[in-house]
């Protein structure tokens, strides 16, 4: 361990860039904008962007923060989309997204990480405000099409059928629309009871894997072709990768990831991406998330473990494991050779460099 430091409550991931560690978090029954040095964890500054979320499935915020350039762009958990200075945490412009676009929470936040392509950020306004597009720069309105409810997933861009599209995962399913002006593209429906549709649909080329809970399974999509095409599925109770929450990785032709259902014990897969064959399973692993580099699944459990994994096909290989953490739900951050992982309490910057 490099350096602890208090946190604060939240399921916000740490984005690192520029010697800066940012990340969201709730204080004093307030949402902040908080940066750290990212090589010493001293706190550089703390912007307040919200009042605080309180929820029966945890407090606090629950996006990630988007860093491009010297600028940090945030999702609140209940509404406001902001862009600020990462040097100082000023606040160069605020959209508050359900105000706006007149629309409600969802039950359990909004979630989605703003999403930048070009000069354009992408967001979703919660029950009824659809998919839009806002102007970095200043946060105007650019486009907005749909009125699809919001589910939990960010979108993704990706180049395919030659065409720059953003896909959307929302509360009925995906959505695919042009870049440039939100033109609607295609459409998949994907209905999930409680509208939890959370992972993010994985982008590998131009295929798609994508998930859900809630008995739902999961599909990998060829998008060369509008509407996708099924390479194959595994849907219903038997899914190979029912990814609930935490999104599956990928490498070298094969799939790793957490499945299993919400009340349910959940197993660590290792999936041939190819045909969704099953190559491995470790039963009851646990509830955690994780981040691919060089060949290892670098996890973190619900219950607080850091776990080294081997990204290997053929056998399960845990490497290393620990018990560093309070109750968490976020996805580890590697940076310069240096993890950054947090809990509900404090945030922590681990050395993972070979000796």
């Amino acid at each position: 361990m490099l350096w602890k430091v208090p946190g604060g409550n939240g399921y916000s991931s740490i984005a690192v860039a520029n010697n800066r560690a940012i990340t969201l978090v709730q204080r004093d029954k307030k949402e902040w904008v908080v940066a750290l040095d990212a090589a010493n964890g001293k706190e550089l500054w703390a912007t307040e962007i919200a009042p605080g979320f309180k929820n029966s499935y945890g407090d606090g915020p629950r996006s990630t923060p988007t860093i491009e350039g010297k600028f940090v762009y945030v999702q609140s958990v209940s509404g406001p989309v902001v862009c600020l200075e990462v040097e100082k945490g000023n606040v160069i412009w605020k959209k508050d997204l359900l105000k706006e676009f007149q629309s409600k929470n969802i039950p359990w936040g909004l979630s989605a990480s703003p999403l930048i392509d070009g000069d354009l950020l992408f967001v979703l306004p919660g029950e009824s405000g659809g998919v839009v597009a806002l102007n970095k720069k200043d946060g105007s309105v650019v486009w907005k099409t749909a009125k699809d409810k919001a589910a939990y997933a960010t979108p993704v861009a990706v180049t395919a059928a030659g065409q720059r599209q953003i896909i959307f995962f929302t509360a009925v399913g995906l959505l695919a629309v042009a870049a440039k002006d939100g033109k609607e593209l295609w459409r998949v429906a994907w209905p999930t009871e409680y509208d939890v549709n959370i992972c993010t649909p994985l982008i590998i080329g131009t295929k798609m894997f994508v998930a859900s809970g809630e008995h739902v399974g999961c599909v990998m999509f060829d998008l060369t072709t509008i509407p996708p095409k099924v390479i194959w599925e595994s849907k219903g109770n038997k899914g190979v990768l029912t990814t609930y929450w935490a999104n599956a990785v990928y490498q070298d032709g094969y799939l790793y990831g957490l499945s299993g259902e919400f009340d349910k014990k959940i197993h660590l897969h290792c999936v041939d991406a190819n045909n969704g064959k099953l190559m491995w399973s470790k039963n009851d692993f646990g509830k955690g998330a994780m981040t691919l580099a060089q060949g290892h699944l670098f996890m973190t459990t619900k219950k607080g473990d850091v776990v080294l994994v081997s990204a290997n096909p053929k056998i399960y290989q845990e490497t290393g494991r620990v018990k560093l953490l309070g109750e968490n739900r976020t996805v580890p951050t590697l940076s310069n050779r240096r993890l950054y992982v947090r809990d509900l309490e404090f945030i922590y910057c681990l050395d993972v460099a070979a000796k």
